[in-house]
């Protein structure tokens, strides 16, 4: 199920919130659930792919661009940071702010990864949605 909850203090009150906002985070969700079929994702990596799968969706088919979407910066190393990661790695932090303002880590570097792996395969974010994680990883060039 999804659940979506509005703060009614935030800004320009429920109604706008959900005009604005609501029809491409639904898109997101979903997305989710169609990927619980291959599994919740248990490890960093498998939650960055699950979420870049999601955002690349979100963006490509609701026509919305997120600043969570966009690559990470050149040269910041993300990508090598997330994979030296242990796999029992906690996810809380990586998918919000971290010291220093950098921000939404994991969706960034996973949505980059999604994004070469489409490019390469000539998939969609829709047509990956069952696919393994190591299979979009490779697909990505992304060596584990």
């Amino acid at each position: 199920f999804v659940m979506w909850t509005v703060d009614p203090a935030h800004g320009a009150g429920v109604v706008a919130i959900a005009e604005k906002e609501l029809r491409a985070t639904l898109f997101h969700e979903f997305h989710h659930l169609a990927r619980v079929a291959v599994g919740n994702p248990g490890t960093v990596i498998e939650r960055a792919v699950t979420e870049g799968l999601a955002t690349a969706f979100e963006r490509d088919f609701a026509g919305v661009p997120r600043p969570w979407a966009e690559p990470p910066p050149e040269g910041s190393g993300w990508e090598a940071e997330l994979l030296a990661l242990p796999v029992n790695a906690p996810i809380r932090g990586w998918n919000s702010a971290q010291p220093g303002g950098r921000r939404w880590v994991l969706y960034r570097t996973g949505t980059a990864w999604v994004d070469r792996a489409m490019a390469e395969s000539g998939r969609t974010s829709a047509d990956l949605v069952s696919a393994p994680t190591a299979e979009i990883l490779s697909l990505a060039g992304v060596a584990r």
